[in-house]
């Protein structure tokens, strides 16, 4: 019997900042066989490195708001062992989650169904596909991330909706442990500088 090999395919699923982009990711993982999440906000620098703008903390800076090269070196690793490295912690599980359940019945078929063509692939290709989901406000600034990504999804939302779930998170926890209460007035300082 042939050698069974892993394939791992990264996901980018990137949008604003309470676009959904979390909440999509954890739906897809109870659907796709074999998947993990990697959280770009999981690669969010000390909170003294964010520049001030406006009086507050820019956690939306492009060039200073990830640690792009740690993130490049961490899909490395996902792309070539299928894994999330051991000494990894999320820090999602310290953020408030909006529940938006879907229906079990469907969620049952969808599993069902991606996990029948997980094995037909597994059998007749000797392929084992492993789903690497990557969320974050940030994925397509930095050109060496984005070209790891094999799919890229890109979630648009209207302003209003974004505003009003900015408002309601108040607080949010990123891998620095930092809190960030500014970001609401960051965000809201810099909406006007951009056409939606």
């Amino acid at each position: 019997m042939a050698e069974i090999q892993t394939k791992v395919i990264l996901v980018g699923l990137g949008g604003a900042t309470c676009s959904g982009k979390t909440t999509l990711a954890k739906h897809l993982k109870t659907i796709l066989p074999n998947s993990v999440i990697v959280h770009q906000d999981d690669f969010a620098p000390p909170e003294e490195l964010l520049p001030i703008k406006h009086g507050y903390q820019d956690w939306d800076a492009p060039d200073c708001a990830i640690d792009y090269p740690r993130l490049s070196k961490f899909l490395k690793h996902v792309k070539n062992t299928g894994s999330i490295p051991d000494d990894h912690r999320s820090h999602d599980y310290l953020n408030k989650q909006t529940d938006l359940p879907i229906e079990a019945e469907c969620q049952q078929r969808l599993a069902e169904r991606f996990r029948v063509i997980h094995d037909q692939v597994k059998e007749s290709s000797h392929v084992n596909i492993v789903w690497g989901l990557i969320d974050g406000f940030l994925l397509y600034w930095n050109q060496e991330l984005m070209e790891q990504l094999d799919m890229r999804f890109l979630l648009r939302v209207p302003l209003k909706t974004l505003e009003g779930r900015r408002k309601a998170r108040q607080v949010y926890i990123t891998a620095s442990m930092s809190f960030s209460i500014s970001a609401l007035s960051s965000f809201l300082c810099r909406s006007d500088d951009y056409d939606y």
